[in-house]
C-alpha cells in the first residue's frame, strides 16, 4: 500500500500524521494544518498541493473542514486531517530514517520553523566553515532570496553537531538588551557595553549568536550593537552570524557571503509535481530562481519579461490581482513597524486571505505575523506620502481602541508620530514613565523619529537626553543637549551628563546653580537630593574626608521656615534621616540615637522605618561576635518588617556590605535574596541601589568581578556618584 502513494502524497501523510487525532474536532487549530502551513512544511507552493490533497481526499484518507486557525485572524479557514483509514496508512509508512545525534546543541530564541529546503545544503556548509574561522560573518542578499531560511538551515546543522545556537530577530526598535533577551541570557544585563560583551562572552563561549534582519537595526542603536559585536569578535568567545539585506548600517568591514538565487533545477522543486517538468523549469527560470517570487506565483499568472526585476514582478503581477478590500488590508499591515497578533490587524478578516497568498511571515511560535519584507518594501515604495499619512491616521484610531500591552503603546506612538499628530510632545511625556522601564530602546527610537518631524523639538531633545542618561549613553546625551533651548532643562541634562562622565567639579557647579531657585520648596528638594546623593557617593568601608563637609553644606541651604506645615514636616524628616546616616558614617552613635528619638516624636512616621534605622545603627556599632550576631538578626527582622520594597532592599544591601567584610559566606546567602535590579528607573534612589548591588556582586562573585565592577562604575556615574565610581575604577585597574 505504501508503494501506491506518490512522493507528495507520502509527505502529506507523514506531516498530518504527526498531529493528534484530538485536533480533528477542535475549534482552534494550529496553522500547521492549514494549506499555508502544509506548503511551508513540504517546501512547495500551495498550488502544488491541490492534486495530491484532492487525490488523498478522493481515496478517503484525508478530509478537510473549516476551523478557526490559532492566531490566524477572525475568519475560519480550511484545515486538513487524516481519516481513520489515512491514519492506518500513515502507520504503515513506517518511520523515516533519521541519523541520531548523541549530543545535540541547545537552541535559544525563536529560530524559523523549517520545512523542506531545496538546493541550500552546500551553501550552508560553506557558511558554517566561514563562521568557525571568521568568528563574525554577514549573510546578505536580496529581499525574499531565502537568507532567513538559509540561516535556519545553518542553525539546524550547527545544533545537530552539538553547537549551541542563540537566535534573535530585529525590528525597527530593537536595541542591544532586546537582542540579549532573545539570545536567552538571564539578566540583569549591564548597561556598560564592555561589561555586557564580557558578560556575553562568559555566558556563551563557543555558541553561535544569530541576528536576523540585521539591516533593520535602528540608527539610534547601531553604534552600541556595532561596539558589542566588535568586542565579542575580539574576544573570540562566540561566533556571530548577521543576516540581512544590503546596505547595513554597520558591519562594513565584516566578511560576508551573498545568498544567490536558487539554481533553476532546485527552484523548480518549489513548484511541486503538479506541473510538467518543462513548465516547472520555465517558470523557475522566468522568475530568476528567486524563492519568494516562485512561492508567490499562481498557476496561469503571467510571467515577467526577461530582465525584469523581482520588485516590478511583485507590484505589476502578484499584487495586481488583489481586490480593493484585500489590498487595503494589506496596506494597513504594511505600515505596522513590528510583527503583531493577527487579531489586532486593522482588518483581521483579510489575514487568512493574505496568508493563502503567501504574503505573511510568521514568528516561529505562530503568535505574531507581518507582511513578507519583499512585499512590504514594494508597497511602501508605491505609496505616496499623503497615502501613507492617511494610513497612519487610521492606524492611530485603531490602536487607540485596543492598545493594552507596552508593545501596543509603542505601535500607537509610532503611528501618531508618522501621522504628524498634534500634541505628540505631551503624548510622549505621558507614556515615558510607563515605557522607560521595559521599552527604553523603543522609546528612544520613537523620540528620534519625533525630533525629525518636529518644527520645535527642544522639549523632545530634553526627553531624549533624560532617556539617554537612564541608559548610560553619554554620546547621545551630548547630542541632545545641544538641541535643548530651555535653560533649566538644559542645566538638568548637563548635570546628568557631567555625572555620567565623572566630571565632579562641573557637576558641583551645576548643583550650586540649581540651589539658587527663587521657589523655596524647589530649592529644598534640590538641596536634599544633593545631600542624599553625596551620602551614597562613596564606597562602603572607605574613608571620605570631604563627605561630612559637603553634606552639611547642602543641608545648610535647606529653608525650614516654610509656612506650609506639612511640607515643613516632610523637609525636617528628610534632613534628620540624612543627618542620621551621616552620624553612622562618622561613628557618632549617640548623635544617631538622639536623631531617632527626635524622629519618633514626629506623628505619622512609620515604625518600620525607625526599626530599620535602629537595626543599622546597632549593626555598625557592634563590638564583638555576640553583638554582631544579635545585630545581624535584628537587621534581618527589620528587613522583613519593611512595607516599602525599596527601603527593604536598601537595608539588605547594607547588611551585605557589612557582612562582606566579616562573614563572606553569610554575605553571599543574604545577597542571593536581594531583588535583581530592573533595567532603568526614574528613581535616583533606585539607581544608587542598583549601583551598590553591582558593587556587592563584584565582591561576592569572583567570575563576575570585572563585569560587575565595570557596571557598578557606570551606574554610580549615572546615579550621580562619581567619587564612588572613581574608587571602583582603581579596583578595576588592578584586575586589568
Amino acid at each position: 500500500m505504501v508503494g501506491s502513494f506518490s512522493a507528495p502524497q507520502e509527505r502529506i501523510l507523514r506531516w498530518l500524521g504527526g498531529f493528534s487525532p484530538t485536533m480533528e474536532k477542535a475549534w482552534d487549530v494550529t496553522r500547521h494544518l492549514s494549506l499555508p502551513g502544509i506548503s511551508e512544511a513540504l517546501g512547495v507552493v500551495r498550488s502544488a498541493l491541490n492534486s495530491p490533497l484532492n487525490s488523498l481526499e478522493d481515496n478517503g484518507l484525508v478530509f478537510k473542514r473549516k476551523a478557526h486557525v490559532i492566531g490566524g485572524g477572525s475568519r475560519r479557514r480550511h484545515v486538513y486531517h487524516l481519516t481513520e483509514a489515512g491514519r492506518k496508512a500513515f502507520e504503515q509508512l513506517g518511520d523515516e530514517k533519521k541519523t541520531k545525534k548523541s549530543s545535540r546543541g541547545k537552541s535559544f530564541g525563536n529560530p524559523p520553523h523549517l520545512g523542506e529546503i531545496h538546493g541550500r545544503l552546500h551553501l550552508a556548509e560553506k557558511v558554517i566553515k566561514n563562521i568557525q574561522t571568521q568568528h563574525c560573518l554577514v549573510l546578505s542578499g536580496l529581499p525574499g532570496i531565502g537568507k532567513t531560511t538559509l540561516g535556519g538551515l545553518v542553525s539546524e546543522e550547527l545544533l545537530a553537531s552539538g553547537t549551541n545556537v542563540r537566535w534573535a530577530s530585529v525590528d525597527e526598535f530593537t536595541d542591544l538588551h532586546a537582542l540579549c533577551k532573545q539570545w536567552g541570557f538571564n539578566g540583569p544585563f549591564p548597561k556598560n557595553h564592555e561589561a555586557l560583551a564580557e558578560f556575553a562572552a562568559l555566558k556563551c563561549k563557543g555558541d553561535v549568536l544569530v541576528i536576523d534582519d540585521a539591516h533593520l537595526i535602528p540608527e539610534r542603536h547601531s553604534d552600541s550593537i556595532r561596539t558589542f559585536c566588535g568586542l565579542l569578535d575580539s574576544a573570540q568567545a562566540a561566533h556571530m552570524l548577521l543576516i540581512g539585506r544590503e546596505p547595513f548600517s554597520f558591519a562594513d568591514q565584516l566578511p560576508r557571503i551573498t545568498v544567490p538565487a536558487l539554481k533553476v533545477k532546485d527552484a523548480a522543486l518549489l513548484l511541486g509535481e503538479s506541473l510538467e517538468e518543462g513548465e516547472r523549469l520555465h517558470v523557475a527560470e522566468s522568475l530568476g530562481g528567486h524563492p519568494l517570487a516562485i512561492l508567490l506565483h499562481e498557476d496561469g499568472a503571467p510571467l515577467p519579461e526577461a530582465g525584469a526585476d523581482v520588485q516590478s514582478y511583485v507590484e505589476d503581477v502578484v499584487l495586481s490581482t488583489l481586490d480593493d478590500s484585500t489590498r487595503s488590508g494589506l496596506d494597513h499591515i504594511v505600515m505596522v513597524p513590528m510583527p503583531i497578533e493577527a487579531k489586532k490587524a486593522f482588518d483581521s478578516e483579510v489575514v487568512g486571505t493574505l496568508d493563502d497568498y503567501a504574503f505573511l511571515r510568521w514568528t516561529s511560535n505562530l503568535e505574531k505575523m507581518e507582511i513578507q519584507h519583499l512585499v512590504r518594501n514594494v508597497r511602501r515604495s508605491a505609496l505616496d506620502e499623503d497615502a501613507k499619512r492617511q494610513l497612519h491616521k487610521a492606524a492611530v484610531e485603531h490602536w487607540k481602541a485596543l492598545a493594552e500591552t507596552a508593545d501596543d503603546h509603542v505601535i500607537l506612538l509610532y503611528h501618531r508620530i508618522a501621522s504628524l499628530e498634534e500634541g505628540i510632545d505631551a503624548q510622549l511625556d505621558s507614556e515615558m514613565e510607563q515605557l522607560l522601564d521595559t521599552h527604553s530602546g523603543a522609546f528612544s527610537v520613537l523620540l528620534e523619529q519625533a525630533i525629525k518631524v518636529s518644527s520645535a523639538p527642544s522639549h523632545l531633545h530634553y526627553l531624549a537626553g533624560k532617556v539617554a542618561i537612564e541608559r548610560c549613553e553619554p554620546d547621545h546625551v551630548r547630542r541632545h543637549l545641544e538641541g535643548i533651548q530651555d535653560a533649566a532643562k538644559s542645566r538638568q541634562v548637563a548635570l546628568g551628563l557631567a555625572m555620567l562622565e565623572g566630571r565632579v567639579s562641573d557637576a558641583e557647579e551645576l548643583i550650586e546653580a540649581g540651589l539658587t531657585s527663587d521657589v523655596p520648596s524647589e530649592a529644598n528638594r534640590m538641596a536634599l537630593a544633593a545631600a542624599a546623593r553625596r551620602l551614597d557617593d562613596c564606597v562602603f568601608g572607605q574613608q571620605d574626608a570631604s563627605l561630612s563637609k559637603d553634606i552639611k553644606h547642602y543641608l545648610s541651604k535647606v529653608n525650614v521656615s516654610e509656612p506650609n506645615s506639612d511640607e515643613r514636616s516632610v523637609t525636617i524628616v528628610a534632613m534628620s534621616m540624612i543627618q542620621h546616616a551621616l552620624a553612622l558614617r562618622e561613628g557618632d552613635f549617640e548623635k544617631a540615637q538622639r536623631l531617632r528619638i527626635s524622629l519618633a516624636g514626629i506623628g505619622g512616621l512609620a515604625q518600620p522605618l525607625l526599626q530599620g534605622m535602629e537595626a543599622k545603627a546597632h549593626l555598625l556599632s557592634a563590638q564583638n561576635a555576640n553583638e554582631r550576631a544579635k545585630a545581624v538578626q535584628e537587621m534581618q527582622d527589620a528587613i522583613e518588617a519593611q512595607t516599602n520594597s525599596v527601603r527593604a532592599e536598601g537595608l539588605r544591601l547594607s547588611l551585605v556590605e557589612f557582612l562582606s567584610e566579616t562573614d563572606v559566606e553569610k554575605a553571599k546567602q543574604v545577597f542571593s535574596a536581594t531583588v535583581e535590579p530592573q533595567i532603568p528607573s526614574n528613581s535616583a534612589t533606585l539607581h544608587r541601589l542598583h549601583a551598590r548591588w553591582w558593587a556587592c556582586k563584584s565582591k561576592l562573585e569572583p567570575n563576575m568581578r570585572r563585569i560587575a565592577l565595570r557596571e557598578a562604575i557606570t551606574l554610580h556615574r549615572s546615579a550621580g556618584c562619581p567619587r564612588a565610581a572613581k574608587s571602583l575604577e582603581s579596583q578595576l585597574h588592578l584586575l586589568l
